[in-house]
């Protein structure tokens, strides 16, 4: 009877306050909506597990601490995380808060670690890491999707690997936030994790479809960072990595690889079946290498590759071409006019101005008529305005005066 006729006399916030004291909660947030006290009415709906609700009413009153508290209980509780309603009436997604508000990192530090999984079977923070790839927030991504990984595969003892789709995520997050050499080291596990996928297959697969790297290293070349990744994939079956560089057109990293394991993967025990598919491998790899110095008139390392391929008539003819080339090299050497030109300083020579024709060997820079100092470059003197070629050879060059040899053809000049 007292608590009715309280009830009847208080009004406002003490009938609020006096609800709240005897933890009626309903009453009291009814109480406080009407007062508009929307900093009790958060702490009401946190006492009534309505974390959602709550982070709605911060959100609105841009109480970010607070919001963040909210949404991070819903989160570990596995509660609705991703859409928030306002006291407005509108609605706000995850991450457009977080964009706005700058809360990632911090928000990221204090979810990393939950380990619930979503209706579907997908820990909640690989669902994160989705919503952050959206807002650029890329690193964060990328330790969520790691985490998300090894959550679902923490049983060493389990041969089955689940999702290993998120290594590459996260690889590719690493790579868009320029840390290359740590997008390296997720594509390394995730090809580790696919040859491992791949020995759990039956013996009846002639190829191991996992140890087809060709569409991992053409990712790692579209987001730029091979070179780090061919880098950590020495040790690791450089022989048939450097079989799928060439079928992504890395030509020079393929060598690199292939020359410097291939004393060591020759000599390894193999299955019969095993070593036909290495021998396919060894003579596709042989055979587009001698191509690849081919093209770069590299002859000489061309054959040598070939007789590594048992390539003998190949061979013979790249040593044939080396042999050509080398030849003209020589005789183009040999040919080769240089233009002799006088290195003093131009001093007027009464001597030489009054002497006439020039004889002996300065007459390639006079003029062989009047004297006047030419240029070897020049059809005509400038002084005497007489041309200053002495004949033309029989394959059309025409020729200066004194030139014992045509520098075309190489005939001599009589």
């Amino acid at each position: 009877m007292i608590e009715k006729l309280k009830q009847l006399v208080l009004t406002g916030p003490k009938l609020a306050e006096y609800y709240e004291k005897h933890r009626k909660w309903d009453k009291a947030l009814r109480e406080y909506e009407k007062l508009r006290n929307y900093a009790k009415v958060g702490k009401i709906l946190e006492k009534l597990n309505r974390w959602n609700e709550a982070a709605g009413i911060y959100i609105e009153k841009n109480e970010v601490d607070l919001a963040r508290r909210a949404i991070e209980t819903c989160f570990r509780q596995g509660g609705d995380w991703e859409v928030f309603k306002l006291p407005n009436g509108d609605t706000l997604t995850i991450e457009a808060w977080l964009h706005h508000k700058g809360q990632v990192r911090r928000f990221v530090r204090y979810v990393q670690n939950v380990l619930l999984l979503n209706p579907q079977g997908v820990p909640l923070i690989v669902v994160l890491a989705d919503k952050l790839c959206k807002i650029d927030e890329f690193k964060s991504a990328a330790e969520l999707y790691l985490k998300g990984f090894y959550m679902v595969n923490k049983n060493p003892n389990n041969p089955m690997v689940k999702n290993e789709i998120w290594l590459r995520n996260a690889s590719e997050c690493y790579a868009r936030d320029h840390m290359l050499a740590d997008a390296a080291k997720c594509m390394k596990s995730l090809l580790e994790t696919e040859v491992k996928i791949g020995a759990g297959l039956s013996k009846n697969y002639r190829y191991n479809p996992y140890r087809n790297y060709s569409f991992n290293l053409q990712f790692a070349k579209k987001f730029q960072f091979l070179p780090q990744l061919v880098d950590l994939l020495e040790d690791f079956d450089p022989f048939n990595i450097a079989y799928d560089l060439l079928k992504i057109g890395e030509v020079p990293l393929s060598i690199r690889l292939f020359f410097k394991y291939y004393g060591r993967v020759a000599k390894q025990d193999l299955t019969e079946n095993e070593l036909e598919i290495r021998n396919e491998k060894v003579s596709y790899c042989l055979n587009q290498y001698v191509v690849y110095y081919r093209d770069r008139k590299e002859f000489e390392k061309a054959a040598e590759i070939a007789l590594m391929n048992d390539q003998k008539k190949i061979a013979a003819d790249l040593y044939q071409m080396a042999e050509l080339s080398k030849r003209l090299d020589e005789r183009t050497s040999e040919y080769k006019v240089t233009d002799m030109r006088d290195d003093e300083p131009d001093i007027p020579n009464p001597i030489i101005e009054k002497s006439g024709p020039m004889r002996g060997a300065q007459a390639e820079d006079h003029c062989p008529h009047c004297g006047e100092r030419v240029d070897p470059e020049w059809e005509v003197c400038a002084n005497c305005k007489k041309m200053l070629t002495l004949n033309m050879c029989d394959c059309g060059q025409k020729l200066k005066p004194k030139w014992n040899r045509c520098p075309s053809c190489g005939r001599e000049i009589k």
